[in-house]
């Protein structure tokens, strides 16, 4: 059971939570399960309706999501891990991944298993808020604070979008938050089996994010400290603290790195990352993707070696290269993350941000408060232990150093906002112990730092003036999406170019008044409006717009493989195509009618496509169909498989024969006759690489397909 505080020094603002906080009646702590069960199960609500609206798809980003992604699809696949891009990354969470897209191969549909990954990540939250909660109330030896800290963690907009994307730092995030817990459970009871845990979730933390490595030396710090403080202490005991932990940790970490020495002969005890990274961000930004490109000819187990050579030359010609970024991104770590996304981003580069806003928004006030109180907490006199101050500082400094040499990136600060707010919620709710000395004197640092946050905080950005032209923008954005959804495609592009006048870097309000102007026919105004655009989905709408064509195929298969979204879907829900009854697949003339279908291929007889299983083809007609009407799809398959054809709802299956081009002639059903033909297919899938172990074709296949007639 979790002891309470004596004599407890209470803020002003929390006696009423530690005086309930304080009471040992058990209606309290029946009420307190209650209060961390709803908060587990609204985070988990949360977390499950933002997987159901976020479209991002790995499948298409140049990210890390994307790599790790590749990894591993071919580790499911295969069984291999291959470090096949350009750096060597460690295999924690990319093994996650594998096992739900095991699944998803499993079932024929990779999607199910990308789904299975997203609600994998969801229990991980659901257990991230709980732990949440354990490691609060054992280190500040009060419940209230527990729930506070639980209530961050499960409401918070980053934490509750993290399942929907495939990065490791939710999976890192939720280890250490176990790794602390066993730590403060040693703290209390002093046994070993609760230190060793501790290790080995540590070594495991390591393998998905290699600065938790780096933390046997915070933890080391940690023991040390202990060991000063507790008299009658023996040198021997912390001695095999230091060893068993060490040994713990090493245990999980070792077995992969003797496999990289291995194969790639060098000592890389997890990856590469932060030799590579250095360099490319003490180079000059200009020079960062030849770099990379450089890096990638280069034998694999070689690159960190030699951008540990690069770093150091530079940093001889210009020692001061280290921190040339330093104040600008230190005062930029201080912001509010939803208030800048949503309202001064140029692009909601397809995240659910307006959906999110109410949440997020919210998110951004709890973030404040926790952060103002947790950095008051922090500059307070210690009194859950210095060992354990220390070590929340140590990985706080580290957080801090890496991001202001390096760059800042919102998911590289979830560690710090987490370990803030842990301190927020504590000091929210009052602080255990008694300290010496005039109150006054006491908190002056305190306040000096929350008042330096708050100078940081709004002194980079004008919060208020930007909040008020944001929401000017977003009613004139939702104004224009009423439009477009009722027809009225004039008044849409009306409100758009009121959303662009307020924000005029802002390329979504762009990219809708091209979508405008193509919906009116407009379609080469539409393709210049698109150009104006950066964003790669503007230029696909101006690509569309000028009708495609063979000399675009190369830019269209690059949008494809590029954007982070589903690209032949946004296409065929955004820019209608032209009326027609032939649609050739690859020809760059396909988008807006086609979805499901992989990047534009070509062999002797022209281009085609490969169906990845479930595909969608909307036909628009220049006139109603007759009776008597037929589809003639022109396909090819490597083997006998069933294919079943929906035309506007009534299904009809074939067996298509391997070898050759074929064409299949099947009649449309009279009564389903309109001026839009709607053909939905489905077939048994396969995947190359699963075939032959040494393909580098990870892709889900079914048949190829290159044109479809109505007559």
């Amino acid at each position: 059971m979790i002891e309470h505080a004596h004599e407890a020094q209470l803020l002003p603002l929390a006696a009423p939570l530690q005086a309930a906080s304080s009471a040992s009646r058990p209606d309290y702590l029946a009420l307190t399960r209650w209060v961390l069960l709803a908060l587990v199960v609204i985070g988990i609500g949360l977390r499950l309706w933002l997987v159901a609206i976020n479209p991002i798809d790995p499948a298409s980003s140049t990210a890390d999501d994307g790599d790790y992604y590749r990894r591993a699809l071919r580790l499911a696949l295969t069984g291999e891990y291959r470090d096949d891009f350009w750096l060597i990354r460690p295999p924690g969470h990319v093994a996650l991944f594998a096992a739900g897209l095991r699944l998803g191969v499993a079932a024929g549909d990779l999607s199910l298993g990308l789904l299975a990954i997203k609600l994998a990540q969801v229990g991980i939250s659901a257990l991230q808020v709980l732990l949440g909660y354990g490691v609060a109330a054992r280190l500040f030896r009060n419940r209230s604070a527990g729930l506070l800290y639980a209530a961050f963690l499960a409401l918070w907009y980053p934490f509750v979008e993290q399942p929907s994307l495939l990065f490791s730092e939710l999976l890192f995030n939720t280890l250490f938050l176990a790794h602390m817990w066993f730590l403060l459970r040693y703290d209390r009871a002093n046994r070993w089996a609760n230190l060793a845990i501790a290790g080995l979730i540590l070594g495991v933390a390591a393998l998905v994010r290699s600065p938790a490595l780096y933390s046997l030396a915070f933890v080391a710090l940690w023991l040390l400290v202990r060991w000063w403080l507790q008299t009658g202490r023996s040198i021997l005991r912390l001695c095999g603290e230091l060893a068993l932990i060490t040994a713990c940790t090493l245990v999980v970490v070792l077995p992969w790195t003797t496999r990289n020495y291995v194969m790639y002969q060098h000592l890389i005890p997890v990856d590469t990352l932060g030799q590579v990274n250095l360099w490319l961000d003490l180079e000059e930004p200009a020079l960062r993707v030849p770099k990379i490109e450089e890096l990638r000819t280069m034998p694999q187990g070689e690159r960190a070696a030699y951008a540990q050579t690069k770093a150091r030359e530079i940093l001889a010609r210009d020692p001061l290269a280290l921190v040339r970024n330093a104040w600008p991104h230190f005062q930029h770590v201080w912001k509010a993350q939803f208030v800048e996304d949503y309202y001064l981003r140029e692009s909601f580069y397809d995240r659910p941000l307006r959906q999110a806003a109410p949440l997020g928004l919210f998110g951004d006030l709890m973030w404040l408060v926790f952060t103002g109180a947790g950095l008051f907490g922090l500059a307070a006199p210690v009194r859950e232990g210095w060992h354990n101050r220390l070590f929340v500082l140590a990985w706080l400094g580290y957080t801090l150093a890496t991001v202001i040499v390096f760059h800042v990136e919102p998911r590289y600060l979830l560690p710090l906002w987490m370990l803030i707010a842990l301190y927020g919620a504590g000091t929210l709710t009052g602080i255990r112990g008694q300290a010496s000395g005039v109150k006054i004197a006491r908190y002056l640092l305190p306040s000096v730092v929350l008042l330096a946050f708050l100078v940081l905080l709004f002194s980079y950005r004008n919060y208020p003036a930007m909040i008020v032209q944001g929401r000017v923008r977003e009613q004139a954005m939702r104004a224009g999406d009423s439009a477009f959804a009722r027809g009225e495609y004039m008044a849409a592009e009306q409100h758009y170019r009121a959303a662009l006048a307020v924000q005029p870097n802002f390329e979504d309000a762009t990219v809708q008044i091209a979508l405008s102007q193509l919906a009116r026919g407009q379609r080469e105004q539409a393709a210049a409006t698109a150009a104006q655009s950066e964003r790669r989905t503007a230029w696909l709408a101006g690509l569309v717009a000028k009708g495609g064509g063979p000399e675009h195929v190369a830019d269209l298969t690059f949008a494809e493989a590029t954007t982070g979204l589903d690209v032949q879907t946004w296409a065929q829900r955004w820019t209608p195509p032209l009326p027609t009854r032939n649609i050739h697949l690859g020809d760059g003339r396909d988008m807006g009618y086609v979805s499901g279908f992989s990047a534009a291929e070509a062999d002797g007889s022209g281009t085609f496509r490969w169906m990845t299983g479930k595909a969608h083809i909307r036909v628009p007609l220049p006139t109603q169909l007759e009776p008597g009407a037929t589809v003639a799809i022109r396909l090819a398959t490597p083997d006998s498989r069933p294919l079943t054809i929906t035309l506007n709802g009534v299904a009809q299956t074939i067996e298509a024969t391997p070898g050759q081009w074929r064409t299949y002639l099947l009649p449309i059903p009279i009564e389903q006759a309109s001026n839009t033909l709607e053909i939905d297919l489905r077939a048994p899938v396969f995947y190359p690489a699963l075939r032959d172990p040494a393909s580098d074709d990870l892709r889900q296949l079914s048949v190829m397909i290159s044109d479809i007639y109505v007559r």
